[in-house]
């Protein structure tokens, strides 16, 4: 019987469908959660929950599955489960998060974005420390074998000290920017994020010549609800991010530039710089040796476990030995402040917004 017993909130895409849509590969699959607990012998699925019957059928037939709720707070007050996956949209996952935590669940797996304000994300963070939970969340660069090795030859000094990462990607600022702001914070070390400037994209810009055809990622912002608006119809606003900066303890600067296709980093030090191309698909190093004139490359290459599987395994870590997370909440939460703190940025017109946020209250409903 395998060790830890495990419930997934959410029978959607990161659950375990998205499995159907990659091609099976040696170092990143399992790439859903489902088939990831199923690859670690000391956990076992014992229940899965959804809020649709459609979809948590089509979930359950796909992963033979026979233990089935409409309500996660019945599954979790009935099965007791060790460890919880929240993969609902972000919009939704405040309250299962915090009932989990509430309700004697050891460790939490949510998917990013964390949830739709600061305001959800202090209470999220309240209840998983006053319960000792074991938290991450689904920026899954952090466990990913080859961006660790790159973030501890930096760390080491492989480029001497580090002044700014340059992150290519153009994306949502709740449901994807997290793998771009968690990847550079990780990077640099994890400084401190102490203030961001930017602009979120809006129709009639060059960069939304798709907004016919992708109205959610346009939504309209109310003043009177303090709150992005999904279009008619949908439950989503999550707006896509234009450039930004964001300003780190210690003077380090992260510049954010919205490429669309890309999933490419490049740290600039002292000494020379680092680059992460094609999603992690060829990681090197460049130091510059000035005083004999040549160049030293390294290349690093990704091992073990895929991604999904090593952040479970975290998980497991920290219930058994209380060392915290590679993502615990307060790791999260230095990207939630950014995210949050760029909306405002943009609605004041691009004006630089000091870290932490002191307003809580903004709502944006991602996905």
């Amino acid at each position: 019987m395998a060790k830890y017993s495990v419930a997934i909130i959410g029978t959607g895409r990161m659950g375990g469908l998205i499995e159907d849509e990659l091609t099976t590969n040696q170092f990143s699959s399992p790439y859903g959660h489902y088939p990831a607990y199923q690859a670690i012998a000391e956990t076992e699925v014992i229940a899965v929950a959804n809020r649709g019957q459609e979809r948590l059928t089509r979930f359950a037939e796909r992963f033979s599955c026979g233990n089935t709720y409409l309500d996660y707070r019945e599954m979790i007050e009935k099965e007791k489960p060790d460890i919880v996956s929240v993969t609902t949209p972000s919009l939704a996952r405040a309250e299962p998060i915090i009932f989990a935590a509430e309700h004697g669940v050891k460790g939490i797996y949510s998917e990013k974005g964390l949830c739709a304000s600061l305001a959800e994300a202090d209470a999220i963070t309240a209840a998983c420390k006053a319960h000792d939970v074991a938290f991450n969340w689904g920026a899954m660069r952090r466990h990913h074998d080859g961006f660790k090795k790159l973030r501890d030859a930096l760390a080491d000094g492989a480029i001497g000290q580090l002044h700014y990462a340059q992150m290519y990607s153009y994306t949502d600022i709740i449901k994807h920017h997290p793998h771009t702001l968690d990847l550079v914070s990780m990077l640099l070390g994890d400084p401190a994020p102490q203030w961001v400037e930017g602009r979120l994209v809006q129709p009639g810009d060059l960069l939304a010549a798709n907004a016919a055809q992708r109205p959610r990622a346009y939504p309209s912002y109310d003043a009177d609800q303090h709150a992005f608006i999904p279009p008619p119809g949908e439950e989503i606003a999550d707006p896509m991010v234009d450039f930004f900066r964001v300003g780190y303890e210690g003077g380090a600067e992260g510049h954010f530039l919205p490429v669309s296709g890309l999933f490419d980093i490049e740290v600039y030090g002292s000494e020379g710089r680092a680059f992460a191309w094609d999603n992690g698909e060829t990681i090197r190093i460049r130091r510059n040796n000035r005083s004999e004139g040549t160049i030293d490359e390294k290349t690093i290459r990704p091992q073990g476990e895929s991604p999904t599987v090593c952040t479970i395994r975290d998980i497991i870590r920290q219930i058994e030995t209380g060392e915290q997370t590679a993502g615990n909440i307060d790791i999260t939460m230095q990207s939630v402040e950014v995210q949050f703190g760029l909306a405002h940025s943009h609605l004041q017109g691009g004006a630089r917004v000091e870290l932490p946020v002191v307003d809580r209250s903004l709502y944006i409903p991602g996905g």
